[in-house]
């Protein structure tokens, strides 16, 4: 009688289960450590220029969005009712301005704004303090200017 050879299956897995020695299975909650060498770690992806991240801090861009004094500025067209309010700039209400930087203190963000206006240019210091529906505008450079209390307009008052 010939005598057959194990099935491939049972060489294989006999192959893999020597390649671990016992008790060195990693469980599921602990993953393996990364693979260490040459050749083993890529640089960081890199952004394309003009791509870097704006915000310093994990909170969320809460004063993104449009704003206005009241629900019937909202609904007037045009830039100089409302102000429009984006990750890189802020115009609207006679104002063009640019943030500079941006960081995140406390329950609202810090901002430096390079502006132009209609009587030229200038820098600004500000905070932006927003809950869902409204917006606290305070200019730092001007302690003594009351801060403004602006509502969120929404996609219907456009």
């Amino acid at each position: 009688m010939k005598r057959s050879s194990p099935p491939l299956l049972v060489v294989l897995a006999t192959l893999l289960t020597a390649c671990d020695p016992p008790g060195q299975v990693n469980p599921p909650t602990e993953p393996a450590q990364p693979i260490q060498g040459p050749g083993t770690s890529a640089p960081p992806p890199q952004r394309p220029p003009g791509m870097e991240p704006l915000m310093r801090g994990a909170g969320a861009t809460s004063f993104i969005g449009r704003w206005a004094p009241t629900a019937e500025t909202c609904a007037q067209p045009g830039d100089q009712a409302a102000l429009r309010i984006t990750t890189t700039d802020l115009h609207g209400r006679g104002l063009r301005c640019v943030i500079e930087s941006i960081d995140e203190r406390g329950q609202g963000y810090d901002a430096l704004l390079d502006c132009e206006t209609g009587s030229g240019r200038s820098s600004r210091q500000v905070r932006f303090e927003a809950t869902n529906e409204t917006l606290r505008l305070i200019r730092l450079d001007r302690p003594d200017e009351a801060p403004q209390r602006l509502i969120r307009c929404t996609a219907l008052a456009r």
